[in-house]
């Protein structure tokens, strides 16, 4: 689990106890992380958005990093500075990994979602205006196994496809449902996908969608809902068929005191929500 306050990454066992995993002092908030099993990897992205306790030298807006951890010890391998290769803000914030061990990166303020092999070489793997918008834009993002990309944009909740052999060649996933503050993406087997959504552009989602596909994402419909009240979800992971989701409270963060967020900084849920499919 990610901590955008400290800029660390801690393990929280079966019985709720809290270890700390990685503490790279480059890091500032720590958003999306991703587990690489076979090559015993953990990959984190790093922003600024000012509220960190180890602010970045490039000042909120203008951290866009990646980094790369050894699983078991914590140690540092890469450490990738994506800010480069995009001209403008940033605001770097889902990943997921392919087969390979490739990862692929979300910017929520610049419209482009970048790649970096295992070898820490980061190159633009897709960028387009249609990921523009007000406020926070590309977000969740899975790696699908049958080649392609799932991103949630949060700002008006649309679904792409992204094929991971011709990017260019992504489209909308055609669902009735806009899911709106779309945040944390998870994958349920090939054609069943939970999206964590709290809030955008005046919507107050706030809830886990389950939704289902049959035709590979081209078309998709809604499931279930489950609400999950005034806690900002974030995203959400599953452990043994069951999905458990962060309640983040991440905006109260982000606009609150400096007093406010050390109390903040202290309190954290995660809500088991059912089984994997809602």
């Amino acid at each position: 689990m990610s901590s955008f306050r400290e800029g660390a990454i801690y393990a929280v066992d079966g019985d709720g106890s809290v270890s700390l995993v990685v503490d790279d002092p480059r890091l500032c908030s720590v958003l999306g992380i991703a587990v690489d099993v076979e090559r015993g990897r953990l990959w984190a992205v790093s922003s600024d958005l000012g509220a960190s306790i180890k602010p970045s030298a490039a000042g909120p807006k203008n951290l866009a990093a990646v980094g790369v951890y050894d699983l078991s010890t914590g140690k540092a391998i890469h450490y990738v500075d994506l800010a480069p290769l995009s001209p403008g803000a940033h605001l770097v914030n889902g990943i997921a990994l392919d087969s390979a061990g490739n990862a692929y990166v979300t910017d929520s303020f610049s419209p482009t979602i970048y790649k970096v092999d295992p070898q820490g070489n980061a190159a633009v793997f897709l960028r387009d205006e249609q990921f523009t918008g007000e406020g926070i834009n590309l977000n969740g993002v899975v790696v699908h196994p049958d080649g392609y990309l799932l991103v949630v944009k949060k700002s008006d909740g649309t679904l792409f496809k992204v094929p991971l052999a011709n990017p260019s060649r992504f489209s909308r996933v055609d669902v009735a449902e806009r899911f709106v503050g779309g945040d944390g993406l998870t994958l349920v087997g090939k054609n069943d996908l939970v999206v964590v959504a709290n809030q955008a552009a005046g919507v107050a989602s706030n809830a886990a969608f389950s939704v289902s596909s049959e035709d590979g994402w081209s078309t998709a419909r809604l499931r279930a809902v489950e609400r999950l009240g005034d806690v900002y979800p974030t995203t959400g992971v599953l452990r043994d068929g069951k999905l458990y989701v962060i309640h983040s409270k991440l905006n109260e963060l982000i606009q609150s005191s400096p007093e406010q967020r050390e109390r903040l900084r202290v309190e954290a849920t995660i809500q088991q929500i059912g089984s994997a499919a809602l």
